[in-house]
């Protein structure tokens, strides 16, 4: 081991003009373990029990820290279901969420529908087989931009005065609802955790206000519940949602809350307020949910919560309203994730993380949210799109931000729970104002000496300052932990990050801070994975007691009782082998920023596989295959250990470090066209512009049937009958200006867009599922006035000339390899 000697002492004083932050941390964490919560049947068949205390929910009394993303089975087609798992199981999703739809269910009276899209039980198999959970929204109103709420015409037609009545009359439900119930739990049966099936809770209705028990939402949901267990819908865990009342009956129920980077159903198109969820804000409830129909009562105090802090709709991403059309980037994501995490959230929970599309009923009408229900809604969303931005589109093509979601939840899940039972604190300088853009945003989360710093400086639609020469003192009532030990940490504005102190790597190595991200760890095979944090030079300083050597390919200094690792050029090359007195070598890996959100881990029979792959891959466990959905022919694999199968296509190359390195080679394959005829009535056309007074109109202007009424420009498109052999699925990436984009199979609806700066994707495969004969697209003018909220950057100028065009269509390729 190579020592540079520094001569200079180890000094805690702060440098002129260096940014201290100080922080105290208590001494004790209050765990109250015996709430007094009345769970449903909570150990499964092979002895394992599932429980709660006041900071996390456990399994066998220890800590467990879930990851769940919401798939809606019943607005995406079923022979595309297991993939569709697969890839979220792959990104670190654990627990699958899901509304079961009434309108969808029971779309007349008497006549439940649990074939086809809607056979829930065959979705309950698939999530078992592949070892996920799930948690069952059951309603019976569940919201979820449907139509009536995902009440039934008829149910509404026959009991409701408005559209967001719950139908409680005297302290009772309708007989409708209980015979709902019951017929979603006899879907159920055989899935119950007691069971040893998947389903370890169930949520609640949606939205209710719930003040506590003088409140009518609080005896409403005590009564859902009844129901529920009547039906025989036994789970562990009966939840709700926390907002936007103040008190939920506490004892009988477990509250979720949610947090969107953005407010689409906000009544105007003006720009939004700056959102405080980018702050490390301890209030659960963004008040933005649902502001367009609810309303949030103030609270005097911040409130003590009596549960742990659970989220169910953290934004995956965010849906387009005709009115407001925001554009999300991953770090609109990531930068309230990290917040949350800081302020104790122990369950990350997504809303939508799979996009879907909504089913016509079998009348013929849509079944999204609109002004145009039985009792108009606030917003019109599009007809069939659902595709929220999410991780995975509505097509399942997977989108930039799922790999800064996985890269998450690989921390999650190596790291959760060692960070459940950690207690967050928020310094008294960390603002929570989110108009304070000058003050660092941050917030420690730690028990007994160890824990994580967690820091935000980047917000949505706010430039918040850099942060030059910062240091962070943490003082315990036995240690005071300077980071970094000598100089200060440039933080850069736009980034974020977590920097773990006192974290034990055994029983006899503890890594006294790392100012890299920590990315996942592989325990048996004594390797820690790490990434830069963004702008920051990585260092690690490890106590130097029981060290014996370090070999790096950075420099080692030791600094009194430490021994400090920098200088580092981050790559799968880049390592650090710590071998301790007793003979043990323990190995950190930094991977730059592209190789750490490339990476996977994935448990197989033989153990923990990690790979890092720049295209979609998952792993079918009870098939023990890998499979890639690339759009090239040729990708590179790395993998620790190395892989053990491969196809003929897998080519093993020169390994890099430690990682073995192999290609998929394919064959090059002419990739097939999709070819578009403008077929407008140019006159008639014209017509309707002139009678639109250059004004967007109000509403959407097409319906779920081309008819002979003209409200836009048309085209024809030609698709390829079938695809060559290798080629598995088309991207078509459909390139237009306008209002909005429908397109029509046979003159039915299929496939639609809200124009907001950004091309519409979709699957040559879903589209040809329709086996249609011809193939309609109808792009609505964009016209100066009336112009809907678009993100600043998106221009529109083109609604003076050209309102209503189609640019181009392009293909990309997909290929699909098994090994």
């Amino acid at each position: 081991m190579k020592i540079l000697a520094l001569l200079s002492l180890l000094c805690s004083s702060i440098a002129l003009g260096q940014q201290l932050h100080s922080v105290q941390l208590p001494t004790a964490v209050n765990y109250q373990e015996n709430l007094n919560i009345h769970l449903g049947s909570n150990t499964n068949p092979q002895g394992n029990t599932l429980a709660l205390n006041n900071f996390y929910l456990t399994q066998n009394n220890q800590a467990i820290f879930p990851v769940m993303g919401e798939f809606q089975f019943s607005r995406y087609p079923k022979e595309q279901w297991e993939t569709a798992l697969l890839k979220m199981k792959a990104s670190g999703i654990q627990v699958i969420g899901f509304y079961t739809f009434w309108i969808h269910h029971e779309a007349v009276q008497g006549t439940f529908n649990f074939e086809g899209n809607n056979n829930l039980k065959r979705f309950l198999q698939l999530i078992k087989k592949h070892q996920l959970q799930a948690v069952v929204r059951i309603g019976p109103w569940v919201h979820g931009e449907t139509r009536n709420g995902g009440f039934p015409d008829w149910f509404v037609k026959k009991y409701q005065k408005g559209g967001f009545d719950r139908v409680f009359t005297d302290g009772k439900i309708q007989p409708e609802v209980e015979t709902f119930y019951k017929a979603i739990a006899k879907q159920l049966q055989g899935f119950y955790f007691k069971e040893g099936g998947p389903i370890i809770g169930v949520q609640l209705d949606n939205e209710v206000r719930s003040n506590g028990p003088e409140s009518w939402g609080y005896h409403y949901y005590l009564v859902l519940k009844k129901a529920a267990l009547k039906a025989g819908i036994d789970v562990p865990y009966y939840f709700v949602t926390g907002w936007p009342g103040t008190g939920i009956p506490d004892t009988e129920t477990i509250p979720l809350w949610g947090g969107y980077p953005a407010a689409p159903w906000t009544g105007n198109s003006k720009p939004l307020a700056p959102n405080k969820l980018y702050t490390f804000v301890t209030d659960r409830r963004d008040q933005t949910i649902g502001n367009d129909i609810l309303q949030y009562d103030a609270m005097n105090s911040t409130p003590l919560y009596k549960h742990p802090f659970l989220t169910v709709e953290l934004g995956g991403g965010i849906q387009n309203t005709y009115h407001r059309r925001p554009i999300i980037a991953p770090k609109d994501l990531m930068g309230i994730a990290y917040t949350r995490l800081g302020v104790g959230a122990n369950m990350l929970g997504y809303y939508i993380y799979h996009g879907v599309q909504h089913p016509l009923s079998p009348f013929g009408y849509g079944t999204q949210e609109s002004k145009g229900s039985v009792f108009p809604y606030p917003n019109d969303y599009p007809i069939i799109s659902y595709d929220f931005q999410a991780p995975i589109s509505e097509s399942g093509f997977t989108q930039p931000s799922y790999n800064y979601f996985k890269q998450l939840h690989l921390f999650v899940q190596s790291y959760g729970a060692y960070l459940a039972p950690m207690l967050a604190v928020i310094p008294a300088d960390s603002p929570t104002e989110p108009t304070n853009t000058t003050d660092l945003r941050y917030a420690i989360r730690y028990q007994k000496e160890s824990g994580f710093i967690f820091y935000n400086n980047y917000a949505r639609h706010q430039e918040l300052v850099a942060h030059p020469e910062t240091v962070f003192e943490i003082k315990t009532s036995a240690t005071t932990q300077r980071i970094p030990l000598e100089g200060s940490i440039d933080i850069p504005k736009n980034t974020m990050g977590s920097i773990p102190f006192q974290y034990p790597i055994s029983e006899n190595i503890m890594l006294t801070y790392a100012l890299a991200q920590p990315v996942t760890l592989l325990p048996k095979e004594k390797l820690w994975i790490y990434s830069p944090l963004e702008g920051v030079p990585a260092e690690f300083v490890l106590n130097s007691d029981n060290i014996a050597d370090i070999k790096t390919n950075g420099t080692v200094t030791k600094l009194e009782k430490h021994y400090v690792v920098k200088e580092l050029t981050p790559g799968k090359n880049c390592t650090v082998e710590i071998t301790s007195k007793d003979g043990n070598t323990y190995t950190l890996l930094v991977l730059n920023e592209a190789e750490a959100l490339n990476s996977y881990v994935f448990e197989t029979a033989k153990g923990q596989q990690f790979i890092i792959c720049d295209q979609s891959l998952w792993y079918d466990a009870v098939a023990d295959e890998f499979h890639t959905q690339t759009t090239e022919t040729t990708t590179d694999i790395y993998a620790f250990p190395e892989l053990k199968k491969r196809g003929k296509a897998l080519k093993k190359q020169t390994s890099e470090g430690f990682l073995s390195h192999y290609q998929i080679q394919l064959s090059k394959v002419a990739v097939p066209q999709i070819s578009f005829k403008e077929i407008t009535d140019t006159p008639a056309y014209t017509s309707y512009l002139s009678n639109l007074r250059n004004t967007t109109p109000s509403r959407p202007a097409y319906a779920t049937q081309l008819t002979e009424d003209l409200h836009g420009k048309r085209y024809v498109l030609e698709f390829p009958q079938q695809l060559p052999k290798g080629i598995s699925d088309l991207k078509i990436v459909l390139q237009y200006q306008g209002n909005t984009a429908a397109l029509y199979a046979n003159d039915v609806i299929i496939e639609d867009d809200y124009y907001n700066g950004t091309a519409k994707t979709m699957s040559y495969q879903r589209i040809q599922q329709h086996e249609a004969e011809n193939y309609t697209l109808e792009i609505t003018p964009l016209l100066p006035e009336h112009l809907p909220y678009l993100e600043p950057e998106v221009s529109t100028t083109f609604t003076q000339t050209q309102p209503a065009l189609l640019l181009n269509i392009t293909t990309i390729p997909v290929y699909e390899f098994t090994f």
